[in-house]
């Protein structure tokens, strides 16, 4: 039936998609085999996509090793702001995103859900409330895609709270899995396609950022906790991954918020962002620039 794609893969995809919805899913697959640019195929292959498991919100991102990410495609809920869902996120909040992070951090393929990915504490966090509860969206499903030259590719299936029962069904998750095969052949091409040349920009002087965020200020110590916690890290989490006890956890917290002149989680991470959007590359420390720049 399709191609390249094995018998087992269009068996499994033949007893989980019935009537309609089969007959809809082969003119998906035809369209993208027909495509005549990656974008055009990336496109269908999300509409289709998010037409068999009910999703009203979906996004295909590239995160290009040396380079800020590319937002190719994006279909947003009347609650989601561009600037916020789009902008913001490729000035820095991505690197923050569940997701991103499964990427980068575990080189991880595959279709990841937000409960699988996200810290234990992540609804506490200004990223979720944000990308996830302003947005009124209530579940994600990302597909991660490895190239072979560390450029990665993703693309996330969202539903909305008020829409069939908010969270992707069981019978739903195995279909989505079920296609990978697919997705991972479409976002392979799309990388393999892309302008290889790299240069060490934005996005690149990010990633440091990241990890040299409060270091001019804070300890090494809360640095750590610092970082885990804009990432959606519980203080009880923190302490197992860093064999601390809880108090001593709680004392770092306090001192950092004291040390950054903040009482907040939500003005940390608007604090982060303000000094991503100044960092210079003279400055290791974000922060740093922030300072220079007020």
């Amino acid at each position: 039936m399709y191609p390249g794609l094995g018998t087992d893969f269009n068996d499994r995809i033949i007893k989980m998609i019935t009537g309609s919805n089969l007959a809809n899913w082969h003119q998906t697959v035809a369209r993208i085999f027909e495509s005549e640019s990656d974008s055009e195929s990336i496109y269908e292959l999300l509409k289709g996509v998010e037409a068999l498991v009910h999703g009203n919100s979906s996004m295909a991102i590239l995160y290009p090793k040396k380079s800020t990410p590319q937002v190719t495609h994006h279909r947003l809920l009347a609650n989601e702001k561009p600037s916020a869902q789009v902008g913001r996120y490729i000035d820095g909040a991505y690197l923050l995103d569940p997701f991103f992070r499964t990427a980068i951090d575990e080189s991880s393929d595959g279709l990841f859900l937000l409960r699988e990915v996200a810290p234990d504490a992540f609804d506490q966090t200004e990223y979720f409330r944000v990308y996830y509860s302003e947005a009124n969206l209530s579940d994600e499903a990302c597909y991660l895609v490895q190239g072979e030259d560390g450029t990665v590719a993703s693309l996330s299936i969202g539903r909305a709270a008020d829409l069939h029962g908010g969270r992707f069904s069981t019978d739903e998750v195995t279909l989505l899995r079920s296609l990978f095969p697919l997705v991972k052949s479409v976002l392979r091409k799309w990388i393999l396609d892309r302008d290889r040349a790299e240069t060490d920009t934005f996005g690149n002087r990010l990633d440091s950022a990241l990890e040299n965020f409060g270091n001019s200020i804070l300890t090494k110590r809360e640095c750590e906790v610092l970082h885990m916690t804009m990432r959606g890290h519980s203080i009880k989490s923190m302490a197992e991954r860093l064999d601390a006890s809880v108090d001593t956890i709680k004392t770092h917290r306090k001192h950092i918020y004291s040390k950054l002149d903040i009482t907040s989680q939500s003005e940390l991470f608007y604090l982060f962002i303000s000094a991503l959007r100044h960092h210079s590359e003279s400055d290791k420390d974000p922060l740093v620039s922030l300072d220079q720049a007020s």
